[in-house]
């Protein structure tokens, strides 16, 4: 539940990941052993064929075309294919910034808001999730409760996150949440979306009444 597309998260992780995958492999091929007609050897051959066709791009491609600035005055005229590469680069880290920044955003403070004549008057988010939280943690199957609030498309929603003790059936608790998201929504005035993630845990709820026998 955040303000990013889940999408093209996926998609970036799969590019990043291939692309990753491809160059690694490509490295490990060129250390291995072997003359002209192994892998490696077919790879340092790509490699070396690789070199020269950048040799020659840079070659064709000086930044002033009528040699101003030769190697003679200048130390070297340059390639305007460095300044497209470098501008590419620069590209890539805005856009992986903009990705970062919106990656785990979509927090909001305010659950619902009414316009009324006098003004406008905000529910924050706060009160939904202390009162989730007090309605759903007093109960014996219950170990721990974590709510939040979110922006989903355009609009506030509530997740709910419910760990119940070992060996204790979901359906009770399922219910007991859709209870609680019902009342609140009495309250609220108005429907919020919510979310309920119920887990499993391993240990017994703390300061449960022990048993003997």
């Amino acid at each position: 539940m955040t303000s990013s597309n889940r999408f093209l998260n996926r998609l970036l992780l799969v590019v990043v990941g291939v692309v990753a995958l491809g160059v690694g492999a490509f490295l490990v091929a060129a250390t291995l052993p072997g003359g002209s007609g192994s892998l490696g050897g077919t790879v340092r051959g790509w490699l070396a064929d690789a070199s020269s066709a950048v040799a020659d791009a840079v070659a064709a491609t000086p930044l002033d075309p009528s040699g101003a600035g030769s190697a003679d005055s200048m130390g070297g005229a340059g390639s305007w294919l460095a300044v497209a590469l470098a501008a590419l680069c620069l590209l890539l880290v805005i856009v992986f910034a903009v990705a970062a920044v919106a990656h785990g955003g979509g927090r909001t403070g305010r659950l619902v808001v009414h316009d009324e004549p006098a003004g406008s008057i905000a529910i924050s988010a706060a009160f939904a999730e202390t009162a989730v939280t007090d309605a759903l943690s007093a109960r014996r199957d219950v170990t721990s409760v974590h709510v939040s609030a979110w922006t989903v498309r355009g609009r506030p929603a509530l997740k709910v996150r419910v760990r119940v003790t070992a060996g204790a059936a979901p359906a009770p608790v399922v219910a007991a949440a859709s209870d609680v998201v019902r009342g609140l929504d009495r309250v609220l005035g108005e429907a919020v979306p919510v979310l309920v993630e119920v887990v499993g845990a391993s240990v017994v709820k703390r300061g449960s009444d022990p048993r003997v026998a």
